[in-house]
């Protein structure tokens, strides 16, 4: 940084940096602290959806508290600070095999979670559609999802071919079932 001589104190050889130098510092200096001492929240926006106006509702806000590898059978549904996510599961080591279609009203980015053999998700082309089929023996399968500031997404499963009833689709930390199979969730603006 260039330092300058004031003139009104040169006779005591002061010398002072620029006034303008000094407030660009401090407020650079500012945001610097902000940024790093700034806390570390969970919030319900992902870092793809930072800039989408509104939010996805609080009831579909957390992991199901009933999900573990194992539990009832049926799909486990939640968004977080990475998106959203889906898992399938049941009560026995027996083949069930869990399909279903997901849809948004804006492109997807999807991560499939712990697939094995015969199981697959697929993305469409323009990315609105996820496809899925897990053949599942217990454990835990499933996958995980971002959307581009979409409006809506709508879930849809089954298990064993048959559309899954509501009571077997958990949403949300506190474990609400849907009003239908499909549904959809609308991001509040």
């Amino acid at each position: 940084m260039l330092e300058q001589l004031d003139r009104s104190s040169h006779d005591r050889g002061v010398i002072r940096r620029p006034r303008r130098s000094r407030i660009v510092g401090l407020l650079g200096l500012t945001l610097l602290i902000g940024a790093l001492v700034a806390p570390a929240t969970t919030s319900a926006a992902t870092t793809a959806e930072a800039g989408c106006a509104g939010h996805w509702p609080a009831a579909v806000q957390g992991k199901p508290t009933l999900l573990v590898a194992g539990a009832r059978a049926g799909d486990y549904i939640w968004h977080d600070a990475y998106g959203w996510h889906l898992r399938v599961t049941h009560a026995t080591s027996s083949r069930l095999v869990f399909s279903g279609r997901i849809t948004a009203s804006a492109p997807m980015r999807v991560t499939p979670f712990r697939l094995e053999s015969g199981d697959w998700v697929a993305l469409s082309a323009d990315r609105l559609t996820i496809t899925y089929r897990f053949v599942n023996y217990g454990h835990l399968d499933g996958l995980d999802f971002t959307t581009a500031c979409a409006r809506r997404v709508t879930f849809g499963g089954a298990m064993a071919g048959t559309k899954l009833p509501i009571t077997r689709i958990w949403i949300g930390r506190h474990n609400r079932h849907p009003l239908q199979n499909p549904f959809s969730v609308l991001r509040v603006l």
